[in-house]
């Protein structure tokens, strides 16, 4: 008995699918996204200034997304799949093996974090010599920050809880954690975002009463892209790489990134 309503059911669905190819219904692009967790270890909601972001390239290319947060690593492993495009990734060695990129939507610095005194002067690439440098599972900072990483600084990767990240570097468990940070530019206007917004983010009231450091400059610099696996959703690309390129020509991308820190 039950076999025969399931074959109706999926008669029924394909019959849908076929209905809207021929109406011209467009549809939806996976798209994977970096989870973000709480103090207790719980999904926070996707950035509303990201969502802005997203409903931008849907209207300037006439996709549609369906996004999908996920743990970084494994959203980097679906997209390996061709489930879907990942957004929000750098560049790497190994990743430019394995992925296409799109042109960068986002030019950022990487900045070192750091709490107690004194605050060490860091200030290029070969200060981190020796040191356990705390980022997050699965990230990677870029071509630079990529050759440096297991030769002049040890990675120690840290949980998608930002609270728990901070903790960390409290406990000594970490010397630094590199923390990218978009439209700022200078050490005190980062120090103030960090303390201020990020912290404040947390609700956590063992941070609140903490200050931490920032570097006096970016220790590396990177850029954030859409990505594929390797000869797969070519023309999704390509159409994002119109809209990037037609953004920054018009001055649209630069006014939608506005504020995304």
């Amino acid at each position: 008995m039950l076999l025969p309503r399931l074959s109706f059911l999926t008669f029924l669905f394909a019959c849908l699918l076929s209905a809207s190819a021929l109406a011209g219904v467009q549809k939806p692009v996976p798209l994977f996204l970096q989870e973000n967790l709480d103090a207790q270890g719980r999904q926070m909601p996707a950035d509303p200034k990201l969502m802005d972001i997203l409903a931008y390239f849907e209207r300037k290319t006439g996709l549609r997304f369906a996004p999908v947060i996920l743990p970084w690593k494994r959203a980097q492993a679906e997209t390996l799949r061709a489930e879907g495009i990942i957004y929000g990734f750098s560049r790497s060695v190994e990743r430019l093996q394995k992925y296409d990129f799109s042109e960068s939507v986002i030019s950022e610095g990487v900045w070192a974090i750091t709490y107690g005194d004194p605050k060490p002067a860091l200030k290029s690439v070969d200060d981190l010599r020796g040191k356990v440098v705390g980022i997050g599972r699965g990230f990677s900072h870029g071509l630079e920050f990529d050759q440096a990483r297991d030769r002049i600084f040890t990675v120690q990767e840290d949980s998608a809880s930002t609270a728990a990240r901070f903790k960390k570097l409290l406990a000594g468990r970490s010397d630094l954690m590199l923390w990218p940070v978009r439209q700022y530019d200078t050490s005190r206007d980062v120090e103030n975002y960090i303390n201020q917004v990020v912290i404040g983010d947390t609700h956590d009231a063992e941070l609140m009463h903490r200050h931490f450091d920032v570097s006096d400059r970016p220790l590396f610099f990177d850029t954030v892209h859409f990505a594929a696996a390797k000869g797969q959703y070519q023309t999704v690309l390509r159409k994002i790489d119109q809209a990037i390129l037609r953004g920054r020509k018009d001055g649209s991308l630069a006014r939608v990134l506005r504020d995304y820190h």
